[in-house]
């Protein structure tokens, strides 16, 4: 995005890790036009301060809204209990629906090539090897995606939804459970469902991301990518 010079707001749990974030792109874009902001956009209150300090900065109005929210860290089964339930739907599901509704004005403001991307998973489109009430969520979360997007048409805002698969980064999820279960494991039980047998990487994602926000990619709405190697196995 910052190559295509457009003004970029990245927000963040932890402030550190979003400073170095910005010397890195800095480092290769030295006019890059980011600003970091730390909050934690599962809070309520964290949302309200973060659309806030946007406003102050660019009461102009904003293009794209892109979520990356979402935690697929729980426990497994259904007989979890209701606490366990509402935190996963919590953090996966309504903390994007506040999100948006609480942007939304800010997105109306500016009239050209608005668009919302939210992130969801594949676990959310097929049972898989992941969390029952997080596949739930996901579910639920796939499900508002079109609903949001014929809502949305006639103020000629997008909405597409991105489902990856097993992304490996460093400080993500992937590399925690390598550490966990070891490499071998998650080969013989995850990669051998993969057709290209390997994780995706951060730059695969971003250029899928980079390409759904861009205004040549005008006729596209209410879908889900899905960016997963070939691991769900669905036609439809």
């Amino acid at each position: 995005m910052v190559c295509c010079e457009a003004r970029v707001f990245l927000i963040g749990r932890t402030k550190k890790n979003g400073v170095n974030a910005i010397k890195n792109i800095k480092s290769e874009n030295p006019d890059a036009n980011i600003d970091f902001l730390d909050g934690n956009l599962y809070l309520e209150e964290d949302r309200e301060k973060v659309l806030k300090k946007i406003k102050g900065k660019h009461p102009e109005g904003i293009n794209h809204i892109v979520s990356f929210l979402g935690s697929g860290k729980t426990a497994f089964g259904v007989d979890v209990g209701d606490k366990v339930w509402k935190d996963v739907f919590e953090k996966n599901f309504f903390s994007v629906i506040d999100l948006v509704d609480k942007f939304l004005p800010l997105l109306k403001n500016s009239k050209t090539n608005n668009s919302i991307i939210i992130t969801s998973a594949i676990a959310g489109l097929e049972r898989l090897s992941a969390p029952e009430s997080y596949s739930c969520a996901k579910s639920a979360l796939s499900s508002y995606i079109p609903h949001l997007a014929k809502n949305l048409s006639n103020d000629n805002i997008r909405v597409i939804g991105i489902s990856p698969g097993n992304i490996f980064f460093k400080g993500g999820r992937w590399e925690e459970l390598v550490k966990e279960k070891g490499i071998k494991e998650i080969n013989n039980n995850i990669l051998k469902e993969v057709s290209f047998n390997r994780f995706g990487n951060a730059e695969e994602l971003a250029w899928v991301y980079l390409s759904s926000i861009s205004p040549r990619n005008s006729f596209m709405t209410g879908c889900n990518i899905i960016i997963d190697g070939q691991q769900v196995r669905k036609i439809f």
